[in-house]
């Protein structure tokens, strides 16, 4: 016994709401992470001026990674309800994109958005071609980058996932 089948004995819902329940989390999360890296994400960065995308991913991003953390939370408690469905592919799949997701919400994207409006600031005061202001660029790429790798490896893992659950759907 795994410990997720020991901690999902103290889950008190039956393996059939479980179920449910976790396929709504895993398609909210999964059709979240797509819509908004592959569709609105680009849309938005291609049709709006830079700063005012970056102002609107500010707002959006933390409520963006706030939902995709808590549906992943969701995945994992109901996982533990349906041991036919437990698997270390499962596990390890869910426990990295939550990893992943958690570091984005609470580290990456707060310092990305954060060295983004400080490098707003010079471009006001007409420092742009300070060696600030060339800093301050080179941790925007670095802190956007790491955020778009974690957020690409939390995908990855959801893909792990959505197969492993697939693969149940044959019978």
């Amino acid at each position: 016994m795994n410990s997720f089948q020991r901690f999902g004995k103290h889950l008190i819902i039956p393996p059939k709401t479980a179920a449910t329940v976790h396929l709504l989390s895993f398609a909210t999360w999964f059709g979240t992470v797509v819509y908004t890296t592959f569709v609105a994400g680009i849309t938005m960065f291609k049709n709006l001026p830079r700063r005012t995308f970056g102002t609107l991913q500010s707002k959006l991003f933390p409520l963006y990674f706030q939902l995709c953390t808590a549906m992943i939370g969701v995945q994992v408690l109901t996982l533990t309800a349906m041991p036919d469905i437990i698997s270390k592919a499962s596990e390890l799949s869910l426990a990295v994109s939550f990893i992943a997701t958690l570091i984005n919400l609470l580290y990456l994207e707060p310092s990305s958005t954060r060295v983004m409006f400080d490098r707003y600031s010079l471009e006001d005061d007409g420092k742009r071609e300070s060696d600030e202001y060339k800093s301050l660029a080179k941790s925007f790429g670095m802190f956007h980058g790491m955020s778009s790798l974690a957020n690409l490896i939390a995908l990855c893992g959801g893909i792990v996932h959505g197969v492993r659950m697939a693969s149940m759907l044959v019978v």
